[in-house]
């Protein structure tokens, strides 16, 4: 059984499952069994809830891929920052792209 990070995404976006499920028109027994992973949801309603919170469904799956994109041409500080940025959950991702950008915009 896939690990979903439907809790703790909830949990980030403030939302009980009670609104959650509101929101979604889904049962609230059937979302906590899936927040429990005691079943999974099926593909459209991953898709619905990864629109929902603007996030990809590996993301939200917790699936890690394999990068095969040729970094050798990075530095070492710019090869640390790309593995850091990949630790980051979305919404840490984007304040960093913000983050970034200013700096960039600063130069």
């Amino acid at each position: 059984m896939t690990k979903l990070k439907l809790k703790e995404i909830r949990e980030q976006a403030n939302l009980t499952q009670k609104e959650l499920t509101e929101k979604l028109n889904l049962h609230p027994m059937t979302y906590n069994n899936y927040e429990k992973n005691r079943c999974e949801p099926n593909i459209d309603l991953l898709v619905k809830l990864a629109d929902f919170y603007g996030v990809s469904l590996d993301y939200l799956c917790d699936h890690k891929t394999q990068n095969t994109n040729d970094i050798g041409y990075l530095t070492k500080n710019q090869k640390q920052l790309l593995e850091l940025i990949q630790e980051l959950n979305e919404i840490n991702t984007i304040k960093a792209i913000s983050y970034i950008s200013g700096l960039i915009a600063g130069q």
